[in-house]
């Protein structure tokens, strides 16, 4: 074997599938080796012993912000707080300002953010109103997938009729592309949020209330009989609710096929959140009573639910200090913060750190096709985070890496730390400081596509 450019020597390495402690050779940004005692010479070597080596995290839900909205969030900033907190692949939504709906959009976009990324990425498309022949040529340029909302959320985006929602799932079938769908019903929310601000009501738990269970078990039905009938791939993002799991646990249960993801707010915050965050914790789908986190957790035990991420969602400070729920957005930041606060729940036993590779890693690369990534084993990409699994600290949300550092987990006490971060082994963060000028490649998927008829 040519000799590696780089080892890790002596950590814990930690993939979905369990652990062991093994040495990591790296050649040109990509794994060469593992193994106890690998005998072999490297001009850099980094010393893990006592320290976990996961591979980097993939984060297929986060909002970026660029372009439109970057006095929130920018594709810099964004990356930079992914980088810190061992998220070495992104995939960032297109409902931003103009939304991404044309391969003219996708081509701008792509051109106006693919040097400022410090990790690698990917890019959605949109699912709009009439954009179904645009669908091929979104592709073409790498799209990682297609972003549905069927309910409403920032950018207040027309959310598509059914006609619509069919022609852009059969286009995504032809290209073989992921459609990944926030599944809500949009008329129906919109309705009670007109009632509730007709009776007064500007307090943070009648967002709560304009979004009940049923808004999304109706959504998540109608999408999934929509997309099983134009043979495309579906993901439900954000799932939150018990009842809404119980429902694609049953489709599933039909022979529908769908993966869902739950978000780390609905897992970690209940409603009595609303008391003490008031607006900084309106979410699109909301935080939800302490019954649907309980069973979300449950899905994740039985494998109903298949993978979490953050829907980071930036606005600024003097935005989500706004008292007037129906004037405030919705979302928060939380790329940076995933991976602590889910070691933290490992090092509490409600699931090991293999299940948050699993979960936070592996399988979100496996279901958008992503090559080399989610993984650490020979011909996957270097991406590795090294963690010290046993220091403790609380949340400083003043050392958050994004442009607005409002988040409701500020105090929070963590187990587990994000010492060092490798994008293709080359170091990008150590030790809360970002490494390098912006190193990050676009991740385009290698998707199958349908191009038969059901």
């Amino acid at each position: 074997m040519t000799d590696p450019d780089l080892i890790l020597r002596g950590g814990t390495v930690v993939t979905h599938d369990g652990s062991a402690e093994m040495d990591v050779a790296v050649r040109d940004g990509v794994v060469v080796a593992t193994g106890p005692d690998l005998r072999l010479r490297a001009a850099r070597e980094h010393d893990c012993t006592g320290r976990l080596v996961l591979p980097g995290l993939v984060d297929v839900h986060v909002h970026l912000r660029e372009p439109g909205m970057t006095e929130k969030e920018d594709f810099g900033s964004g990356t930079r707080a992914a980088a810190a907190g061992g998220v070495t692949t992104i995939v960032d939504m297109p409902n931003t300002s103009p939304p991404v709906t044309t391969a003219a959009r996708f081509a701008e976009k792509l051109e106006l953010v693919r040097d400022k990324a410090h990790v690698d990425f990917g890019l959605y498309g949109m699912i709009d109103h009439d954009n179904a022949d645009e669908i091929a040529g979104v592709a073409a340029q790498g799209a990682m997938g297609l972003k549905l909302f069927m309910g409403q959320t920032t950018g207040d985006n027309r959310c598509p009729d059914d006609a619509a929602i069919f022609r852009g799932l059969e286009a995504a079938a032809r290209e073989g592309l992921v459609v990944g769908v926030h599944a809500e019903n949009d008329h129906i929310l919109r309705m009670l949020i007109d009632r509730l601000r007709a009776s007064g009501r500007t307090d943070p738990r009648a967002h709560l209330e304009s979004r009940p269970d049923f808004i999304e078990t109706e959504a998540v039905t109608r999408i999934i009989t929509l997309a099983t009938e134009a043979g495309a791939q579906l993901h439900i993002h954000h799932l939150s609710s018990a009842a809404g799991l119980r429902r694609l646990v049953n489709l599933r249960a039909e022979g529908h096929r769908v993966t869902a993801e739950a978000l780390v707010s609905h897992l970690l915050l209940d409603d009595s959140a609303y008391d003490t965050h008031g607006n900084l914790i309106k979410l699109n789908p909301p935080i939800r009573p302490a019954g649907d986190v309980a069973a979300l957790w449950a899905g994740i035990d039985r494998g109903d639910l298949d993978m979490v991420a953050t829907d980071h969602a930036p606005h600024t400070c003097a935005e989500q200090a706004e008292t007037d729920v129906w004037r405030a957005y919705g979302g928060f930041i939380g790329v940076e913060t995933m991976l602590p606060l889910m070691l933290t729940e490992a090092a509490r036993g409600r699931l090991t750190v293999s299940d948050v590779v699993r979960l936070c890693s592996y399988t979100p690369a496996r279901r958008w096709s992503m090559p080399g990534k989610g993984h650490i084993a020979p011909g996957f990409d270097a991406d590795l985070v090294v963690v010290d699994p046993d220091r403790e600290y609380p949340l400083d949300a003043s050392g958050l890496h994004s442009k607005h550092n409002a988040t409701p987990y500020a105090g929070w006490p963590l187990r587990g730390a994000v010492e060092t971060t490798f994008l293709r082994g080359t170091i990008v963060h150590h030790d809360g400081e970002i490494v390098g000028p912006p190193s990050g490649r676009q991740v385009r998927p290698r998707p199958v596509p349908n191009r038969g008829t059901r």
